[in-house]
């Protein structure tokens, strides 16, 4: 994406001040979750996604030039190894007590997908990075990921098990299978190996089929057999994983990973399968059509600038507050199409994504950013700060990604794109 030099400056000020910012959350075991003041929130523990999310920053500033940051990527590849891994059962544990590396309650002993998608996120940030360990840690997730967590027979992952894998929940879902989606093009980018590729493609062709039936909008929950449950959560519509309904900054983000996989295929040197072809050359339109749709559902839904949290299968409303993520992910999704859009000669799009990338820009320096490096993670339908589904500042896994992209080339993934920065 091509910006002005202020931009640029502003972008990489931003960047820094952000990884400056999650160096308050290193601890003993790993890193902690910081609530709204940037200390650490003991009560909460170390979770499994949150520690995996900052090495993958620290790894980026490593690999964008910090060299002060990758102490504290190697801390976070050590600490997922020797203290979230689970060595009698194998897998991840979810949470760790602040104090010590033991599971903390019945959650903490239990596998997810989502979180486990994040551990082969950071290892694949590390092996890029050259961290010491990262290519054993990447080791770990794929055999947990092969052994436990991807279902051949559909094609995607499963949600989660017991700490013993053996038992399983019926609940099948889009989020997850959207982090492991993202966690592959990082696998396949770092380690060359084309089974990442295969679950890319057929975790997107999956989610984009069944969108494309309810007017380009994700679906969220499903039962064991992949089958839509569309009243799943009704009562608990503002949950923070499983919230009810739709959720528009998913549209984004999926037709952000959308374009990274584009971007994987046509990186491949000779032929591909006509199959795969034909699902390639329709991705941008499929990744514009879920972008707008997410857009026209979710800002500005209220007379309020801002995108909601979730909406009804008709597009309307249910929680009206802001997710400073999904803001992000406009952020990196307008970045990545204005980037294809470059590539196609389409200065149309060119010019309507650079209009959506300043309007969130704007809207996240007006109403998100509190000072350099410190992002509100929810804001209510006045847009003023609140914390019902996310208080406190969690990470910046999201921010640090998205004030990265209107800078990199259309890639699989942010570490890939950083590395190969380096190496031009």
């Amino acid at each position: 994406m091509i910006t002005d030099e202020t931009t640029q400056a502003w972008l990489a000020q931003e960047f820094d001040a952000l990884v400056d910012f999650a160096r308050r959350s290193r601890c003993e075991h790993g890193f902690s979750t910081l609530d709204a003041n940037g200390e650490a929130d003991r009560a909460t523990g170390l979770q499994l996604w949150i520690n995996c999310r900052m090495t993958h920053v620290f790894c980026l500033a490593t690999l964008a030039g910090d060299e002060s940051a990758r102490a504290y990527a190697q801390h976070g590849i050590d600490c997922l190894r020797h203290h979230f891994y689970d060595s009698q059962h194998g897998g991840f544990f979810t949470t760790l007590r602040y104090d010590t590396n033991e599971p903390l309650g019945d959650d903490g002993e239990r596998k997810a997908a989502y979180a486990h998608a994040f551990v082969l996120l950071a290892a694949s940030s590390g092996i890029q990075a050259g961290l010491t360990g990262a290519r054993e840690l990447y080791d770990l997730a794929l055999t947990a990921h092969e052994t436990y967590f991807w279902e051949p027979e559909y094609g995607l992952a499963r949600e989660s098990w017991n700490r013993d894998f053996t038992e399983t929940e019926d609940y099948r879902g889009a989020n997850a299978n959207m982090h492991t989606l993202e966690a592959s093009l990082a696998a396949w980018d770092a380690t060359s190996d084309v089974r990442w590729l295969e679950k890319s493609a057929s975790i997107l062709s999956f989610v984009l089929g069944e969108a494309e039936k309810i007017g380009w909008r994700i679906p969220e929950h499903f039962d064991s057999s992949w089958q839509l449950l569309p009243d799943f959560n009704r009562d608990q519509p503002a949950d923070p994983f499983r919230p009810f309904g739709l959720t528009p900054g998913h549209g984004i983000e999926w037709a952000r990973l959308a374009l990274h996989f584009w971007a994987a295929i046509n990186r491949l040197a000779g032929d591909i399968a006509p199959e795969l072809q034909e699902f390639v050359e329709r991705l941008p339109q499929a990744a514009y059509s879920l972008f707008t749709t997410a857009l026209a559902d979710g800002w500005d839904a209220d007379d309020a600038p801002g995108i909601v949290y979730t909406t009804d299968f008709d597009g309307k409303p249910v929680v009206h507050e802001r997710m400073h993520w999904t803001v992000c992910e406009g952020l990196g999704a307008a970045a990545a199409f204005a980037t294809y859009a470059e590539h196609a000669g389409d200065s149309d799009l060119r010019a309507d994504m650079q209009l959506w990338f300043d309007t969130f820009l704007d809207y996240a320096k007006e109403y998100l950013i509190e000072s350099p490096g410190r992002w509100i993670h929810e804001l209510d339908r006045t847009n003023t700060p609140s914390g019902i589904t996310w208080p406190g500042k969690p990470d910046v896994y999201h921010a640090a990604q998205c004030v990265l992209m209107p800078e990199l080339g259309l890639t699989p993934c942010f570490a890939g794109a950083l590395s190969e920065a380096n190496q031009n």
